[in-house]
């Protein structure tokens, strides 16, 4: 019998795709405090049209990966940015 731990039932807090390149933005907790990283798939149909996940880049596909590690990025420190603004201490008016 396996054990399922609460990182195997997480989800992703945004998803998108470019391309074949499909990207998930998991947030996590650390001793600083809550952050997030991207993971990157490349989805495709085998000979049977059967949908399969990869990991490795062909040649056509490395400017999907470039245009969607910049977008996680993006959206990465967008949420920092907003997260750290919430956090800023209030000064007295």
């Amino acid at each position: 019998m396996s054990q399922t731990s609460n990182e195997e039932n997480k989800k992703p807090v945004d998803k998108f795709t470019d391309g074949r390149v499909h990207v998930s933005i998991w947030e996590n907790s650390g001793v600083k405090g809550a952050f997030r990283t991207a993971t990157f798939q490349l989805r495709y149909k085998d000979q049977h049209d059967e949908w399969q996940t990869g990991h490795s880049f062909g040649a056509s596909d490395l400017k999907h990966l470039e245009n969607a590690a910049r977008e996680a990025r993006t959206r990465i420190d967008n949420w920092n940015k907003a997260n750290k603004a919430d956090l800023a201490p209030q000064s007295a008016a």
